[in-house]
Parts: structure tokens; sequence; C-alpha cells
């Protein structure tokens, strides 16, 4: 199995892994010769097994179930329930269950050595909606993503809490620990807590799903570009397919095959003494938009190899020696999460530019001497009501904020654990970042579609103007009143739609 961006999306809703059985046997075996190196191995200096961790990683120890359990204590840090039990500030239910998901598919490719008891076990909490509740913060994308990670084992140990539907079948210390599921409460084997702990699915797994709920945010911008279209005439020719296929990159030549039939029907007329381009922010949306959608297919594709590789130290490897297969435990940096932090700073960027150019067009929509055709802040009585000059001015908020938020953050080491970790890529600070940039993403492309909606009250060709369901029973402003609701109820409707692009190919 390969997990993909819309596979990892899908559990933030709902599922587990039905191909876990298949893996059985190959992961009892791995386990198996866990055991016996073990056993029978004179190497009493295995990391994270025999010795402590991090800076304590110096002299072996026999107390090998201790020393897992206190990879857990020493990590779990930060609040995430108060003293009468109500959570804090953790991530989402939907943003836990996709980072679970992710861990359970990264340790079940093998490698690891995790008994597969733990892993049905995890399934079953993905299953039943049994999740673990996951602080924000602690990560700094290397070693792994420790601290949030470590709130896994904390809560099969039932000594943290759940959300969910299935909330109360877990073990906590409020029920006495006692749990439906089978294997809980649980307790780790060498090995297990750093397995858990010690990987990169948090910082992958909230990037995914930035990735996917952006893409869809971006998608319906561009489904409100056709809307607007049909109505509102633009210069053709930068929009023809042919003149996009003279460059190697797809993003502009989807974008071209997407608008320009609309376009076309509709063309805005060449005048002697005017203007025979239009400015950028609307010449150039094949090159603006076409760049950001090959760029969140790119990030994708990043996030999805991180997605589909074990990400834990040490990590059980063969070679051969003398003709006989030896398994062995390889100590290194497979928690070292540099790809998804570059992918990160990489999605911030394309959002920005986004955020840029909506606020753009914006203002392009709002000025009738680049428009020709609209009102001054499309009021339609200017100089007496302002019109939607308020949600000009929060688009510029919201775009500047994001646009100040966007410091690459793959860059920002400092070093820590007793200089043991000296250079750290930040990727789950970057993440956390852009969390931030796609709620305001949904709030500025209410917006952006709420001013498109008002321009049709001002449409010189009304019987070009499509039905649209996004806009069904909302109404266009022709007196100044508060927007709020139509704003609230925009936000929701867009946060649960799903652009048909998404499916529907458009070379």
């Amino acid at each position: 199995m390969y997990l993909q961006l819309s596979d990892l999306h899908s559990f933030a809703n709902s599922g587990s892994f039905s191909h876990l059985q298949e893996r059985k046997k190959s992961l009892e075996e791995e386990r198996e010769r866990l055991e016996t190196i073990l056993k029978t191995s004179s190497d009493k200096l295995i990391y994270g097994i025999h010795t402590g961790f991090g800076p304590h990683a110096f002299t072996s120890n026999e107390e090998l179930h201790l020393i897992q359990k206190s990879l857990i204590y020493h990590l779990t840090v930060e609040p995430v329930l108060t003293l009468e039990g109500t959570p804090h500030s953790n991530l989402t239910h939907k943003e836990a269950r996709v980072v679970l998901a992710a861990r359970l598919f990264s340790l079940a490719l093998g490698g690891s050595g995790i008994r597969f008891e733990t892993l049905d076990v995890l399934n079953q909490l993905l299953e039943f909606d049994c999740i673990p509740i996951l602080p924000e913060r602690g990560s700094l994308s290397a070693s792994g993503d420790l601290i949030p990670l470590s709130y896994i084992p904390l809560a099969l140990l039932g000594e943290s809490g759940f959300t969910g539907k299935g909330k109360d079948l877990g073990p906590t210390k409020r029920n006495g620990k006692i749990s439906k599921i089978p294997g809980l409460p649980w307790t780790p084997h060498p090995k297990e807590a750093i397995s858990l702990t010690n990987g990169t699915s948090f910082t992958t797994a909230l990037l995914g799903y930035q990735v996917v709920e952006f893409r869809n945010l971006f998608l319906q911008s561009i489904e409100l570009l056709r809307y607007l279209f049909h109505y509102h005439s633009i210069f053709p020719d930068a929009f023809h397919p042919g003149y996009h296929d003279h460059k190697q990159f797809d993003g502009p030549k989807r974008i071209a095959n997407f608008l320009y039939p609309i376009i076309s029907k509709n063309p805005k007329s060449k005048v002697e003494g005017k203007r025979i381009q239009d400015i950028y922010s609307v010449r150039c949306i094949p090159q603006i938009l076409g760049s950001i959608w090959d760029e969140i297919d790119s990030i994708g594709l990043v996030v999805e190899q991180e997605l589909n590789s074990l990400s834990d130290n040490p990590i059980l490897i063969s070679e051969t020696k003398n003709g006989e297969i030896l398994h062995r435990f390889a100590e290194g940096g497979g928690f070292y999460a540099s790809q998804v932090s570059f992918a990160a700073d990489r999605l911030q960027n394309a959002m920005a530019v986004w955020f840029t150019w909506i606020d753009r067009f914006l203002n392009y929509l709002m000025e009738p001497k680049e428009n020709d055709e609209f009102p001054l802040m499309l009021s339609a009585k200017p100089g007496t009501y302002a019109g939607l000059s308020g949600l000009g001015l929060m688009a510029t908020h919201l775009t500047a904020d994001v646009r100040r938020d966007s410091m690459p953050g793959s860059m920002q080491s400092i070093p820590t654990n007793g200089n043991n970790q000296d250079i750290v890529p930040m990727g789950a600070i970057s993440v956390l970042r852009n969390r931030r940039t796609v709620h305001s993403a949904k709030k500025l492309l209410a917006i952006f579609s709420y001013a498109i909606y008002q321009s049709s009250l001002f449409a010189k060709k009304k019987e070009r103007v499509p039905y649209f369901e996004l806009y069904r029973d909302l109404k266009t402003m022709e007196e100044d009143r508060s927007l709020d609701f139509e704003i609230q109820t925009l936000m929701e409707r867009i946060e649960n739609s799903t652009s048909f692009l998404v499916m529907t190919p458009i070379d």
C-alpha cells in the first residue's frame, strides 16, 4: 500500500488500515529478530534499548522496560488537560487522527522492530475513534517530533486523555485505567516507546493535511474566476492555450485550459486610446496561479515520500557477510525531517503569493479605472455607501499578517538537548505557522467570493451571470449593512465544499 495525501486526509474523519493484517507475519518476524539480537548479541550499547536518550546515550543499562518509560515521561511536559479534565490548546481531533494514522503507517512499513500487537492497538484506536490528545508544541523535527508524539504512548499507558466518539473507551487516570479496547492499558517492550516517539509523523501528517486543505481552497478560487468571467470581459489572448504551449510547466496550461473557453465567449475588445492589456493580477493569472498549482503538487510529492518512509532510530537492517545474512541495528538520523521542513516553508510561500494575488485582484474589482465595469469599492452608490471597503481592509490585513509570518523556519536552528541536537530543521514550527495561514485563507476566500458575488450586481450583461450553489440564499449589498452573516456563511460553505477540480482533469 502506498499512502497518498488523499488517503491521509480521509483518515481525518474515519477509517483504519485494513492492510495491517497482511503485514502481521513480516512484522512478527522482525520482532523475533530484535528479540534474538537482544538475547545473543554481545553489543549492549544499542541506542534507546540499552542506553538512555540523546546526551544520556553513553552507558549500558539492563532495565530495558524502565528505559522506555523514562523516554515517555521525560518528554510529556506539555499539559494537555487541566486539573479539571478540560483539554488545553492541542491539535484538533482531525489533526490528531492524521498524525496517529501517519505514525502507524510508517512503523507498519517494517524496520522498526515494534510489536505487531502495539500497532494493532493503534489501529483499533483509529477504528473506534479513540484518539490520543496531542499537544501542538515541542517538536523541532529532530530528533523526531518528540514531545507531541510522546503523548501517544502516554495515552496507551492510561496517563493522558483521548478525543473522538470513542474517547471513553481508552484508559485514563479518571476511569482507573480501565479500557474496553484489548491491549490497553499497554506496557512498552524494549524499543517500542522510542519507535512511537522518534519519528517525523507529526510534522509530515500535519503538512500533508494542510496541503490538501489549501489545495481545495486554491482550486475553489479558480472556480470563482470562471463564475466571474462568464459576465466580466477581459482580454483573452493571455489565456489562449496556444500561448502557454511555449513553456513546459503544467500549472499555467491547466489554468488556461479551464478559463479560456469562458473568457473567449465574452472577450474584451481593444479600443484606440485605451490600454490594450490587462494589469498583471488579471493578465498573468495563468502564470501566478499556475505556478502555485505546480508548487502545491511538488510539495505534495515530497510529503508523500516521507509518509511512505520509516522514520525511526535505530532501525533493523540486513547485510551479507561470508555468504551469511546478518541482522543488526543501525543508528542514524532517520528522524530528521529536513525535506518536510523545506516543503513546509514552500507551502507558506505559495500561500503568501496567493494571498497577495487575491488582495490585488480585489483591488481590481473595486477600482473602476482598472475593471472598466464595476463602481468604486463595489458600492451601489459611491460617495454615500462605502460598499466593500471594509472587506478590502480585512483582506489587506490578512495578507500583511501572512506575509509577515513567512520567514522560513527551515533555517532557524537553535542547538538544544545538551548540544546533542546542535542543528535541527524546525519543520514542526513551520507547520504550526502554516495552520494559522490556512485558517486565514478560509476567511480571505470568503471575502473574495463575496466580492465576486457583489460584482454580479453591476454586470453589464446580467443574462450571463450563472447560478452558483455557493451563493444560494445570499444577497448582494445595495445599501451598507453588516456582512458578518454572509462572510461566516461563506466560510462554512467553503470549508465543507470540495472543488470539482480536485477530481476533474482539465489538462
